[in-house]
């Protein structure tokens, strides 16, 4: 696969080239030996399978609809970002069907010249909302899914735990479940500003407006609960207002099935009152505090 940060520069380049001068991919390639970093051949076939340009019967150069959207990118970093997901898109490298375990699990396993692609598009640190959501995008499209409502919620929930805990602490919380979704935890915070002991967070949210509020857990998930000395779920509502309410994991534990017989549970569904809920935490108030 043709996939190295010189090559998608080159096509970057050659897009804005073909836009300002029409010709046709023979004349091209006659022209051109090579075009800035790579084969003028092999920056024709990787335009063309990734469907960034596209030839019409006489052999006419002509930029696509996703070529445009390259083009139209206020900054090469952005254009960068836009090729990443497109070409991952179309060669589905062995690589790419890690990515929904998050960006740190998978990041390990990628070759050189791909980390080298996704650190000059700046997404390997960031918790920016774009690169986020860059990141959610790409891994439904490994996993050959176009869109998760639940995932949106999900993090739009997240985003507000970490805003809370920043407030909180005054220190920075890890987005733990970007950089793993092994972690059996989503947020990495702190018991409170004086105190650097770990706080492990779930967080769980939902746009439902009712008496009660429905999750699910994961084994995972609470075999971290269970062996963290803090633990805590976050329970949003989320509406004009968020609501956010805080339960600590032994207030959750007589909901936990056994293991028993030949029986082992992976998932389970918990449905918590709201009248339980409220009775358990006081609303967006941490008990650690």
């Amino acid at each position: 696969m043709a996939f190295s940060v010189g090559i998608l520069y080159s096509v970057q380049k050659f897009l804005r080239f073909v836009s300002q001068t029409p010709l046709k991919s023979t004349e091209f390639s006659t022209t051109f030996h090579r075009f800035g970093a790579t084969s003028s051949s092999l920056l024709l076939e990787v335009a063309e399978r990734c469907n960034w340009i596209k030839l019409d019967f006489e052999g006419n150069i002509n930029i696509s609809e996703s070529g445009q959207k390259i083009l139209i990118q206020a900054s090469m970093r952005d254009a960068l970002r836009v090729q990443l997901m497109d070409i991952i898109d179309e060669y589905r490298p062995s690589w790419s069907y890690l990515i929904h375990k998050g960006r740190k699990e998978a990041f390990q396993y990628f070759p050189s010249n791909v980390k080298q692609c996704f650190k000059e598009a700046e997404l390997t640190d960031s918790y920016d909302h774009t690169v986020i959501e860059w990141w959610d995008i790409l891994a439904l499209i490994a996993r050959g899914k176009q869109q998760d409502s639940q995932l949106e919620i999900g993090r739009a929930g997240e985003e507000l735990s970490l805003e809370y805990e920043r407030n909180r602490t005054g220190k920075n919380p890890v987005w733990q479940s970007i950089e793993s979704n092994l972690s059996g935890f989503d947020i990495l915070s702190c018991i409170s500003s004086t105190d650097p002991a770990p706080l492990r967070i779930e967080v769980k949210a939902t746009t439902t407006s009712s008496d009660s509020f429905t999750f699910y857990l994961t084994r995972n998930e609470w075999n971290v609960a269970e062996t963290s000395q803090y633990y805590q779920f976050h329970l949003w509502f989320l509406g004009k207002e968020p609501e956010l309410f805080i339960i600590d994991k032994s207030d959750i534990s007589s909901h936990i099935p056994l293991n028993q017989g030949c029986g082992i549970w992976k998932n389970v569904k918990i449905t918590l009152d709201i009248n339980t809920i409220k009775s358990k935490t006081k609303r967006g108030i941490s008990p650690f505090q």
